[in-house]
Order: C-alpha cells, then sequence, then structure tokens
C-alpha cells in the first residue's frame, strides 16, 4: 500500500468488485534518482595513533591513562620507563665533553705547529740570504780585494828584486874601484837571493789564490747556498705535512664530537619519547587487536617494542562511514557523489554526507565473508552531525546518488519480474491483466525505468513476480502438446496472455 500510495493511484472500481480487483498503478513519466545502498561502520575522519618510537623491544610501560578517557591535545596518555635512557645521556655526555676538550686541544695544537713551521721556514730562508750574502762577498768583495793587495805586494816584491839587483851592479862596480870588498858584494848578491826568493814566493802564493783557492771557496760557499735552499724547501715541507696532520686530528676530533652529539641527541630525544602526548583531542582507545594473547595487551607494566601501535585517538567531531561496494555496482560510484547516512543508533535522523574516495583494489581482508565476490571500501563523510554523539563502529546506512534520469518513464519495482533474462508485466486490457515483454533500464530500491513495451498511461499490476511464478508454474505442469498448443495461441495473441 505504500508503494502505491507513492508510485501511482487505484483506477475507479465498481463498488461491489473493487475486493475482487488487484492492486495497480499507472506508468507515468518522472525523474528517477539512482542510488546505491550500502551497511557499513563508522569511524572517524581523523584519527591519530600514538605510537612507541623508542629503541628495541623491551619498553615498559609505566603510566596508562584509563581507557575511554576524553583527553585534550597536549595531555599525556602513556608513559615509559626511561632509567636506561637516563643512564645512556649520562656517559654520552661525558663523552661528549672529552670530544668538545679534544677539538680546543686539536686546534690549539694545529696553531701551534703552524706558527712554528712559519718560523722554521722564516729561519731557513734567513740562512739562505746570509749564504747567497756570502758568496757574493767573496766573489765580489773579499777575493778581488785579497787578490789585489797580493798583486800589489808582488809589485812591491818586484821592485825590491829590482832595487837589490841594481845595488848588487853597484857594489860590483864600486868593488873594482876598491871601494867595495868583496864580501860586500857577497852580503849584497845574498840580500837579492832574498828578495827574489820572497817576489817568486808571492808569485806563487798569487797563483794558487787565483787557480785553486778561489775555486775551492767560490764551491764550498755555493754549497752552503744549495743546503740553505734545500732547508727552506724542507721546512716548508715540514710545515704542510705538520700543519696538515694536525688540521687532520682537528677535523677528526670535530667529526667524532659531532657524532657524540648526535648520539646524545638521539638520547635526548629517546627521553622526550618516554611520554606520549595526544595529538589532538578525542577518546582513548587502546590498540589491542589480540585480544585473546594477554601478553601483547597494552597494560602498565607490560613491555612493547619499537613502531608498536599504543592506543588511538579518533576526532568524535567528523565521522565517516566505511561501506563496501559489490564489484557490479562499483563502477558508478566517484568521489564528491552525494549521500545520505542513516545510523541505527539514531533512526529518525537523516545525515548528509559525500563520498570521499573510492579504493581502486579490491578489499583483500573479507574474501571468506563474501564467498570469493570482489568487494571495495568506499568511504562516505558526514557533513554534519546535527549535535548528535555518534561513536565509532555504530552500524550505519549510506544510500549514495549515483545519478538522476529526467523525464523517464518509470514503474514501481514489483510491476516488473524476470525470467531468464527477459523482463514482462501483466498490464490491463479490456480483456484483463495481458503479459507484456518489456526492456528496463537503471532503477532504485523503489522504482524501474521502462525503455520499451509500455507507454505513459497504460495500468501494471503490481504483484508480477506472483503473476509470473504462478502462471508459467501451470504451463510446465502440462503436457508438451498442451505446451505446444498454448505456445501457438500466445504466438498468434502477439505474446499476450489473458489473466482469468
Amino acid at each position: 500500500m505504500v508503494a502505491i500510495g507513492y508510485f501511482g493511484v487505484l483506477p475507479s472500481w465498481g463498488t461491489a468488485n473493487r475486493a475482487d480487483r488487484p492492486l495497480v498503478t499507472t506508468v507515468r513519466k518522472a525523474s528517477l534518482t539512482i542510488t546505491v545502498s550500502e551497511r557499513g561502520s563508522l569511524e572517524s575522519c581523523v584519527t591519530v595513533d600514538g605510537i612507541c618510537e623508542l629503541n628495541g623491544h623491551q619498553n615498559k610501560i609505566s603510566y596508562l591513562i584509563p581507557e575511554g578517557s576524553k583527553v585534550k591535545k597536549g595531555d599525556i596518555v602513556a608513559k615509559f620507563d626511561g632509567s636506561e635512557i637516563q643512564k645512556n645521556i649520562a656517559q654520552q655526555e661525558i663523552k661528549f665533553k672529552q670530544a668538545t676538550a679534544r677539538i680546543e686541544t686539536t686546534q690549539q695544537e694545529t696553531e701551534i705547529q703552524r706558527n712554528k713551521g712559519q718560523s722554521d721556514i722564516i729561519a731557513a730562508k734567513v740562512e739562505l740570504v746570509l749564504a747567497e750574502l756570502d758568496l757574493e762577498k767573496y766573489q765580489k768583495g773579499d777575493y778581488p780585494a785579497e787578490y789585489t793587495k797580493q798583486e800589489g805586494e808582488m809589485s812591491l816584491k818586484k821592485k825590491d828584486v829590482e832595487a837589490e839587483a841594481a845595488k848588487l851592479e853597484q857594489y860590483r862596480a864600486l868593488m873594482k874601484k876598491g871601494f867595495k870588498t868583496s864580501e860586500d858584494v857577497r852580503i849584497q848578491s845574498s840580500s837579492l837571493d832574498a828578495k827574489k826568493l820572497d817576489y817568486s814566493s808571492a808569485q806563487q802564493f798569487l797563483e794558487v789564490k787565483k787557480k785553486y783557492e778561489y775555486k775551492r771557496k767560490t764551491t764550498e760557499l755555493d754549497s752552503k747556498v744549495d743546503q740553505a735552499r734545500k732547508k727552506v724547501d724542507q721546512a716548508a715541507a715540514t710545515d704542510k705535512a705538520q700543519v696538515s696532520k694536525a688540521l687532520s686530528e682537528y677535523e677528526a676530533a670535530r667529526a667524532t664530537a659531532t657524532i657524540e652529539k648526535q648520539q646524545l641527541d638521539d638520547y635526548l630525544q629517546q627521553k622526550e619519547k618516554t611520554i606520549l602526548k595526544a595529538e589532538q583531542d578525542g577518546i582513548v582507545a587502546y590498540s589491542n587487536d589480540r585480544y585473546w594473547d594477554a601478553s601483547s595487551q597494552v597494560r602498565e607494566g607490560a613491555t612493547v617494542y619499537s613502531r608498536q601501535k599504543i592506543f588511538s585517538l579518533p576526532d568524535m567531531s567528523h565521522m565517516q562511514v566505511k561501506v563496501n561496494i559489490h564489484e557490479s555496482l562499483i563502477k558508478k560510484i566517484k568521489a564528491g557523489q552525494k549521500a545520505e547516512v542513516r545510523i541505527d543508533a539514531f533512526p529518525n535522523v537523516v545525515f548528509v554526507g559525500k563520498v570521499k574516495s573510492v579504493s581502486q583494489m579490491a578489499d583483500s581482508t573479507r574474501p571468506w565473508m563474501t564467498g570469493g565476490v570482489k568487494e571495495y571500501s568506499t568511504i562516505v563523510v558526514i557533513d554534519d552531525l546535527l549535535g548528535n554523539e555518534v561513536k565509532p563502529s555504530m552500524t550505519a546506512e549510506a544510500r549514495i546518488l549515483v545519478g538522476e534520469l529526467k523525464d523517464v518513464l518509470v514503474v514501481p519495482v514489483q510491476a516488473v519480474a524476470e525470467r531468464k533474462g527477459d523482463f514482462f508485466a501483466y498490464v490491463e486490457e479490456p480483456g484483463g491483466l495481458l503479459r507484456r515483454p518489456v526492456k528496463v533500464g537503471d532503477n532504485n530500491e523503489t522504482q524501474v525505468q521502462i525503455l520499451e513495451g509500455l507507454k505513459e498511461g497504460d495500468v501494471v499490476a503490481l504483484d508480477a513476480r506472483l503473476r509470473l511464478a504462478n502462471e508459467f508454474k501451470a504451463e510446465d505442469s502440462k503436457d508438451a502438446p498442451g505446451k505446444d498448443a498454448e505456445k501457438d495461441k500466445d504466438k498468434a495473441s502477439g505474446g499476450k496472455t489473458a489473466v482469468k
């Protein structure tokens, strides 16, 4: 009766036989709203998980806020035992201080080595300059001066020889005249020989000085210059090597200090992570998925591993419905489509929402529940909770608007029946209600679109399925000849069979 009142009208039957007439409705044009409905459960749009971010597998829980407590952002939800971390921090602080002191030491050693190297280079350069000056002084100063002096002395000695030789000749002449004795001549001759010897020695000494002493002295001074130059190069190379070594030790000290600082920071961060705080407002729900395993349950005194989920904080002010859509309908669902949501706990409230997302992959966690049929997770966000205090996991139904056909022929779904892929309706004609094949289009839960076989204004029965079942049941009970005759009769009447 509800379907009739909404979708059609009853014809004006006579009062006497109205009780004998079937329920019917009129084929009409209307807008057909195409929807897909599915049941699912409520969940928060934004759920923040509390994760244990401590290292290791034996992190002991020392405090938990009671489950179901309402918390604000920043409230403490859980604490872990941090005694071992505090011990590590104390030890690491000592290592970091030692590494920092090593930086200062190596930096000072680098400066000392750099200054020493520069001093050694300067000293070597000074030695080189002095050696070059000694060489130049000898070549351009001492040797020419000594050589000139020796030449002058040799010239004087030569003149002494000449003077003694002239005096000897004079003595010899005077001896002949009787003024000098032979003894005087002999003495003078000896004096001349001494002068000649002195001159010859000076001459030989000058020759030795020129030929041997100059070469020896210049070779010696050149060697000192070369040695001084090599000392400069050696001092520079030594300075470079020592400074490089000191810098390497300094960089190593800095790298070690950086590593120690990072380790200290890690421990300090671990210390901060011994306290789990709420990252948003919500109700605390502890993660106890393995409820049958007491050792894995989150409780005070229990140990948890790194990255283990401890609790969830659903945002209760923004909720959504998660439904699984059959693979035959999923192609109709698109993100952004409007939807109506009805929650079993609030049967008289219609919530408005829209499709947030449609999974591209079938849900692989539910094959044993669906008999192998593929279903796709779809999220419908509720726009406004209308002041109702809904909770996660409440059962709800989402009715998704996937399309709307304007001005099409429609009849209630009860007016169409299907048999072996063909669709039929029972149409009121002067001879009674006759079965007529029809072609259907889209449909929703209450109405179906008629593409062929009916026209606007036709009156159709609302019990098509029952009639079709009874009709073919009666035909199947007849023997073959009777069936053939009935088929011939049906064919002759154009596919219309009167219902008595």
